[in-house]
């Protein structure tokens, strides 16, 4: 089950695009947010704000999906990474000393525990640098300036 054996390499890209859903779920929020509720406005700071809970959402569940993957849906994953990335290293020309402390470290990625605790620090990393950037590409600021524009024109023609 899975894309594992042969094909565990390519598992890395889904890992990526499955970035999309909460992408979409900040994305939609803040527009949301920014159009219904806000009236068209939001600022860096309510965006950024909003944006947090759903960072903090999915980097809390991330570690707690993988493990379900992990553990019920597919207990060899963590197996066939680990062969994987041996497997990489290994056909790379490298010394021996380098290629051993190469392999110790992968071994100690690929344990259940460090493997969740890299799925909640990417899930954080990834979720809060799509807050901010959002945050950033989101935001509008009031039409008042554009109003007392429009106002003092407005005065000069009476």
């Amino acid at each position: 089950m899975g894309l594992h054996g042969q094909y565990i390499g390519l598992q890395d890209l889904f890992s990526w695009l499955i970035i999309l859903i909460p992408l979409s779920g900040i994305y939609f929020t803040l527009k949301h947010k920014r159009d219904k509720l806000q009236q068209g406005t939001i600022n860096f700071i309510e965006s950024l704000r909003s944006s947090s809970i759903i960072t903090a959402t999915v980097s809390l569940a991330s570690p707690l999906f993988v493990w379900l993957y992990v553990s019920a849906v597919n207990p060899t994953y963590l197996f066939f990474k680990q062969e994987n990335a041996l497997k990489i290293i290994r056909d790379s020309q490298i010394d021996v000393n380098t290629l051993l402390l190469r392999e110790d470290a992968i071994k100690k990625s690929f344990e259940t525990f460090s493997y969740l605790l890299s799925a909640f620090v990417f899930a954080l990393a990834v979720c809060l640098t799509l807050s901010i950037v959002l945050s950033i590409l989101i935001r509008k600021k009031p039409l008042t300036s554009t109003l007392k524009t429009t106002d003092a024109s407005n005065k000069h023609v009476h």
